[in-house]
């Protein structure tokens, strides 16, 4: 199968991605492609913003160019900030949106992405999936789930029977370690002292954003009069079925699921989005619930990221106690619950 250019943008892992940033990288440099203010430097830092605060980077169809060498710049910029949270990040992010896409390509399109991007041997054989089963095994162990274990599956003359998605799967899971096997290689004088600056930006606020090993605003109890004036619009937009950017379904979705509702419940609010997919909007869910992937359950931005995304709308006198919607969310339960006499602050 032949791939094109919007094959190398969707897909990095793919040889023709390769050469393209080869080609790229020979004609102008890393000075030119990556100069201060250039749109591929741009993009580079929108996916580590991305895969931070939406954990899954977009596809950027404006300019293929822009997207295809914003990769490999922004693994740069990753190593530069030298955060293992963030590299761990960003080959999820990373995975979860090749995944995504995969699961709309038809059967041979992903048998295609695997020999190609992997040299794996996969076989066609009458509508069925068949993956040689080293190739199986160089990935399937990472996977925890008792369903990938090899003596669960179905295993004949040494090939494992796999399904489009499950290949997906995998292909997705051997792009994250590569990605992570990728940074670990990259050499860091090899970063020009033109780009210190916009490490040095990403590194302030990526990690000041990471969650912090000691969070733990979760609760058990869904009381639409204590959300706080952020969440309550946002889930308002998504009844009212407007499309509201990937940040705010990010805060929305986590804001939920940490207050006990389940990614399926969630998947009901988002259900009017005028983009809505039920299989990547419920894969999206699960993995920021911590039911899959890397198994980390994630919390909303905290209110000055929600402030620096625009988010923070209409504060209130409780905003002005809290630092996260989620403690927002305690005191105000602990308000009404109290009479509106709990305690005046919260950390």
């Amino acid at each position: 199968m032949m791939f094109s250019k919007v094959d190398a943008a969707k897909y990095p892992f793919i040889k023709l991605a390769s050469k393209l940033v080869e080609d790229f990288d020979q004609r102008l440099g890393l000075e030119v492609i990556a100069s201060p203010g250039s749109d591929v430097l741009k993009r580079s830092v929108e996916r580590i913003r991305e895969a931070v605060y939406v954990k899954s980077t977009s596809f950027f169809r404006e300019d293929l160019d822009v997207e295809v060498l914003s990769y490999p710049l922004a693994l740069l910029i990753v190593k530069a900030v030298g955060d293992s949270r963030l590299f761990n990040l960003y080959a999820e992010a990373e995975k979860n949106r090749v995944f995504l896409n995969m699961l709309s390509e038809s059967s041979s399109k992903v048998v295609a992405l695997a020999r190609d991007g992997f040299d794996w041997e996969v076989l066609e054989d009458g509508g069925k999936l068949k993956l040689k089963f080293n190739n199986y095994l160089e990935v399937a162990p990472a996977l925890l789930d008792p369903h990938w274990k090899l003596v669960n599956r179905s295993l004949r003359y040494g090939y494992v029977e796999v399904s489009k998605r499950e290949l997906a799967r995998l292909i997705a899971e051997a792009f994250r370690s590569k990605i992570l096997k990728r940074i670990e290689e990259l050499d860091l004088s090899t970063v020009p002292g033109f780009l210190k600056p916009t490490v040095d930006m990403v590194r302030n606020e990526v990690l000041s954003a990471l969650p912090k090993a000691d969070i733990n605003y979760e609760v058990s109890e869904f009381r639409p009069s204590a959300l706080p004036p952020c969440i309550a619009q946002l889930l308002k937009d998504a009844e009212e079925g407007k499309n509201i950017p990937h940040m705010a379904r990010f805060t929305l979705a986590t804001f939920l699921i940490s207050i006990g509702k389940r990614p399926e419940e969630v998947l009901e609010v988002f259900r009017r989005l005028p983009d809505f997919d039920e299989a990547k909007t419920l894969y999206h869910l699960r993995h920021v619930a911590g039911e899959i992937g890397s198994r980390t359950k994630y919390v909303p931005p905290s209110c000055a990221t929600l402030r620096t995304f625009g988010l923070c709308v209409s504060p209130d006198d409780v905003c002005s106690k809290v630092r996260h919607p989620l403690a927002y969310y305690k005191l105000k339960l602990r308000r009404i619950q109290h009479g509106g006499k709990g305690k005046n602050a919260v950390s």
